[in-house]
């Protein structure tokens, strides 16, 4: 806990025209000066760097930037990250991704036949390595949540909750055992939403890895036809983007230092 705390105390947000800053620090000396004028300021910077450092600390996407951070510095390089993530799929997510390598790869290739300027060659590499580490995102999401999933179907709940129903609607039974049923009612109803929630992510995903897939082709398809060489674009809005950080797993903190060093170099 004490790292998370010292991160969000010196956390350095990007700040426009000024750079990284640690506006905390920065607000709360401010606040402190103000308090030798009025003791009032001392009680707010204290009330509010409380809730600004537990907001923090308990984020689970703030504690996930901190550990990507360690494992930068203790784990190598981003490609060595990157590589483990891939091996980590089982072989036909793997393969999916290959599949789609092959064909950014196919993509540059035609660029460099049709002798496109190299303005246009640098920045669709840029973007098929930002596509790529997106699919591979998507398929480390997909496998943690298939893992999760159990042989209870939705429709073997319904009918596990329909008998608690009908038991508790009966006069004859005892308070006690009333008791026991409507909490193991309010579980079964708690596994049934998980269970719809995680069907639906699951869908969110495949509809997106699929998106992925026919950008690529269509980027594949101008390429090959001479004059049609377009930079391709990286705004794909996609549905799983709203998705939380958990959704990757153990594989969380290797992704979002992945994602920062990324970030730092755009």
């Amino acid at each position: 806990m004490w790292h998370y705390l010292k991160a969000a105390f010196w956390a350095r947000p990007e700040l426009p025209s000024l750079g990284r800053l640690p506006l905390n620090v920065i607000i709360l000396s401010g606040l402190t000066l103000l308090g030798f004028g009025h003791e009032g300021f001392w009680l707010a910077a204290a009330a509010a760097e409380t809730l600004y450092l537990y907001a923090l600390t308990t984020s689970e996407r703030f504690r996930n930037v901190v550990d990507a951070e360690n494992i930068v510095l203790e784990q190598g390089t981003v490609e060595e990250q990157r590589q483990a993530l891939v091996t980590s799929l089982i072989p036909p997510r793997r393969q999916q991704l290959a599949a789609l390598e092959q064909k950014c790869a196919r993509i540059l290739q035609l660029h460099h036949d049709n002798q496109s300027d190299e303005f246009t060659v640098e920045a669709n590499a840029e973007a098929l390595h930002k596509i790529t580490w997106l699919y591979l995102k998507l398929l480390v999401a997909q496998q943690n949540i298939s893992a999760l999933q159990t042989s209870t179907d939705e429709r073997d709940l319904q009918q596990q909750i329909n008998l608690i129903q009908a038991d508790l609607s009966s006069p004859k039974i005892s308070p006690s055992l009333k008791e026991s049923k409507t909490a193991t009612w309010k579980i079964l109803q708690q596994r049934k939403e998980n269970l719809s929630r995680r069907a639906q992510t699951l869908e969110e995903i495949q509809s997106d890895l699929t998106r992925i897939e026919a950008q690529v082709d269509l980027a594949m398809e101008n390429t090959g036809m001479r004059g049609k060489s377009e930079t391709i674009s990286t705004n794909i809005d996609l549905v799983s983007q709203l998705l939380d950080d958990s959704v990757y797993g153990d594989s969380g903190a290797s992704i979002a230092a992945i994602d920062e060093t990324y970030a730092q170099k755009a």
